[in-house]
């Protein structure tokens, strides 16, 4: 396994060998086995504020989340605060997301379990229909 690090923008790749074109960048780097990101370097260009903001560590094999994603309405810009990522293994429990209106029964009936006040509301689910289902528990997407 070889270790690659970009110097500018703090991306880290591993490959089952070693990359003709990574070894002729100037910006990547090889690292050795379990050795530590080096630090990015300000390039002047990469290194400018971006819509993303500031990267989040990131470790081999982990995806990262929003952990506070914009509106579905919200075209972010310049003046957008940046959006935070975080480990999946650190991210917040979040209330679950509603399905959309079209989305399948089963979809449907795992949400409203999600939502429901106690076993006789839940008990109910499984005999209403997808529709009387979007209509109760929010089906207004």
């Amino acid at each position: 396994m070889t270790t690659y690090f970009n110097e500018r923008t703090g991306d880290r790749v591993e490959l089952d060998g070693r990359s003709a074109r990574l070894d002729s960048l100037d910006n990547w780097t090889r690292l050795g086995d379990d050795e530590p990101n080096p630090p990015v370097v300000d390039d002047g260009i990469l290194s400018r504020p971006s819509l993303a903001g500031p990267r989040a560590d990131q470790g081999p094999g982990q995806v990262l989340v929003e952990t506070t994603p914009p509106a579905a309405h919200e075209v972010p810009t310049q003046d957008t605060p940046p959006v935070e990522l975080t480990p999946v293994t650190q991210a917040p429990a979040n209330e679950p997301r509603q399905p959309a209106k079209s989305g399948s029964k089963a979809d449907w009936q795992a949400y409203a379990r999600t939502r429901a006040k106690d076993s006789n509301e839940e008990a109910e689910i499984d005999g209403l229909t997808r529709d009387e289902l979007a209509a109760r528990y929010g089906g207004d997407s």
